[in-house]
């Protein structure tokens, strides 16, 4: 079976989740040296479209929570036409189409999962991804752990090859040297292809390896077809 990221495909006619498409995670973590974490990823839904038995029309918005221990990955495109395909068919409350979400999406990614309301950003220091300059991996740590956002990150799509615009939150003990670095580091990505998921591991992988001092990594992908993507990982 092939995904349907980067093919035209039309909209399914009928409530249609045999459309799912999983993606192993084994496959994706294969560049990985150490698989020594634990997090979710959050996938905000935000454009939930459902019909009441009465004809009514409802708009909300919702997130899916997958924790990085399952088996499997939903492919984004395959998420959003299923979650199209919901209009197909009348429901109770909003409580059975969450319920009706959450059955199909466990089935694909084996593993027991969490719907709850949209995710928002957290609050943070704002600094800029930058590319292009020398980078130092000499960590100096500051006193406070404090959560920085790194905003303007970009990697490319690996099916696609189309860029991927993010915020990287790291919750960490700093210098502004530190700071430098790791916002030159992370504009190493920019042409590097790798999903959502696998780019926020391997900066957690990378930034174990250089020593800095951080608990915390996500990365809030900015949302394509009303879906955004965040992955979180922090330490066992």
């Amino acid at each position: 079976m092939v995904g349907l990221l980067g093919k035209k495909t039309s909209n399914p006619k009928e409530l249609s989740p045999d459309i799912l498409f999983p993606i192993k995670r084994e496959q994706q973590r294969a560049s990985l040296n150490n698989i020594n974490f634990k997090g979710e990823d959050i996938w905000n839904i935000h454009e939930l479209l459902w019909i009441d038995m009465n004809d009514c029309h409802h708009h909300d918005e919702i997130s899916i929570v997958i924790p990085c221990s399952s088996v499997n990955i939903v492919e984004s495109k395959s998420l959003k036409l299923f979650i199209n395909s919901l209009v197909h068919k009348k429901f109770e409350s909003l409580l059975e189409v969450k319920d009706l979400i959450k059955h199909h999406i466990q089935a694909l990614v084996e593993t027991e999962i969490e719907i709850n309301n949209v995710y928002e950003k957290p609050d943070a220091k704002v600094l800029s991804v930058i590319r292009g300059k020398e980078t130092n991996h000499s960590p100096e740590n500051a006193s406070v752990s404090e959560l920085h956002c790194f905003k303007g990150f970009r990697s490319l799509c690996p099916v696609t090859q189309q860029p991927d615009i993010a915020d990287i939150f790291i919750e960490a003990s700093l210098s502004e040297a530190d700071q430098d670095n790791i916002a030159n580091y992370l504009g190493s990505f920019f042409e590097k292809e790798a999903f959502h998921e696998l780019c926020i591991e391997q900066i957690f992988e990378d930034l174990k390896s250089f020593n800095y001092t951080f608990s915390k990594v996500e990365g809030y992908f900015e949302r394509r077809g009303g879906i955004a993507i965040i992955p979180r990982r922090y330490f066992k």
